[in-house]
C-alpha cells in the first residue's frame, strides 16, 4: 500500500469518530466553559460573569479534601487490582483446556455483563449487617458483632475493585498471551529457575500492560460515581458525587468548574503518565 492510499485510509477510519468528538464533546466543553463562568445566587444561576465559581472551589478546602479522598480511593483499587489482577492474568496464560479457559473468562469478565446499579444493590445484600458474609463469619465464631461493610471506605473499595478487575485483568492479558515462550526457555538454559525467569523475563515484559491496566483502573476509579454513591452512604464522598449534588442544587456554575477540573486533571494524569512511560521505555533501550 503506497503511502498516499495509507494516509487515505486512515483519515477514513478516523473520521466518523474525529468529527464526532468535535461535534459533540468540544461544544459541550464549551457549554461548561461558559456556565462555569456565571454567577449563582438566590438558588438558581445568573448570566452576569463573575468567575464566583472558581473561587469558591478552589479557594475552599472541604474541596481539596474531597480531591484527596478520590485519590485515595483511586490509589487503594488500584493497588488491589492489581494484587489480584496479575495473578489472574498469568494463570489464564496457563490454562490449556479451552472449556476450562471459557469458564474462566466467563468468571473474569463477568462483572462486565451486568449494570453497575445492579452489583451495587448485590454488594449492598451481602455485605449489609444481616447479609451473608456477616451471617457466615458470625456462624463461624469469627466476630462477635456484625462487622461493618457497607457505607464507609471499606465498601466503596469492594464494589470498585469488583468493577474494575476486568479492566486490570485484560490489558496484562493482552501482553502476556503475546510473550515468546522461547524467552523463558532461554533463560532456563542459562540457568535461571521459575522465580529468575519470572522477574527478569516476564515480568519485565509484561510491563506496557501492567501500566496500561495502572493507568485505566485509577482513571475510572478517581471518575466512578454510582459505586460511592449507593455503597458510601454518604460517609465517602467523591468529586463525582459533589458534581451531581451541585446539579440537584441548580448550582450548575459549580458543577462546571468542578467537571471541568475533573476532566483536566483527568488528561493531565494521562498524558503524564504516557510521557513518564515513553521516557522509562527509552532510557530501558538506550
Amino acid at each position: 500500500m503506497s503511502e498516499r492510499n495509507l494516509k487515505r485510509t486512515l483519515i477514513g477510519l478516523l473520521g466518523p469518530a474525529f468529527a464526532l468528538v468535535c461535534g459533540l464533546f468540544v461544544p459541550a466543553l464549551a457549554i461548561l466553559l461558559l456556565v462555569s463562568t456565571f454567577n449563582f445566587a438566590g438558588g438558581r444561576y445568573q448570566t452576569d460573569v463573575t468567575f464566583q465559581a472558581y473561587r469558591g472551589f478552589f479557594g475552599d478546602p472541604f474541596y481539596y479534601h474531597i480531591i484527596g479522598q478520590s485519590f485515595l480511593v483511586g490509589i487503594t483499587c488500584t493497588a488491589i487490582c492489581l494484587l489480584l489482577g496479575y495473578p489472574t492474568a498469568y494463570a489464564l496464560t496457563k490454562i490449556r483446556r479451552p472449556y476450562l479457559l471459557l469458564i474462566s473468562y466467563v468468571l473474569v469478565f463477568s462483572p462486565l455483563l451486568t449494570s453497575i446499579v445492579v452489583r451495587a444493590y448485590g454488594w449492598l445484600v451481602l455485605l449489609s449487617d444481616s447479609g451473608i458474609t456477616n451471617w457466615v463469619l458470625l456462624r463461624l465464631h469469627i466476630v462477635d458483632s456484625p462487622v461493618r461493610l457497607i457505607f464507609n471506605f471499606t465498601g466503596v473499595v469492594l464494589g470498585l475493585v469488583h468493577f474494575l478487575l476486568p479492566f486490570t485483568v485484560f490489558p496484562i492479558l493482552s501482553v502476556l498471551v503475546r510473550l515468546d515462550p522461547a524467552l523463558r526457555e532461554a533463560a532456563a538454559d542459562l540457568g535461571a529457575n521459575r522465580v529468575q525467569t519470572f522477574l527478569h523475563v516476564t515480568a519485565k515484559l509484561s510491563f506496557p500492560g501492567v501500566f496500561a491496566a495502572t493507568q485505566l483502573t485509577f482513571l475510572l476509579a478517581i471518575n466512578a460515581f454510582v459505586t460511592p454513591q449507593l455503597l458510601g452512604g454518604g460517609r465517602v464522598v467523591v468529586l463525582p458525587q459533589q458534581i451531581y449534588q451541585n446539579i440537584t442544587v441548580l448550582n450548575v456554575p459549580m458543577a462546571a468548574v468542578q467537571s471541568l477540573f475533573l476532566i483536566a486533571l483527568t488528561c493531565a494524569i494521562a498524558a503524564a503518565s504516557n510521557f513518564l512511560f515513553s521516557r522509562t521505555r527509552l532510557s530501558s533501550l538506550g
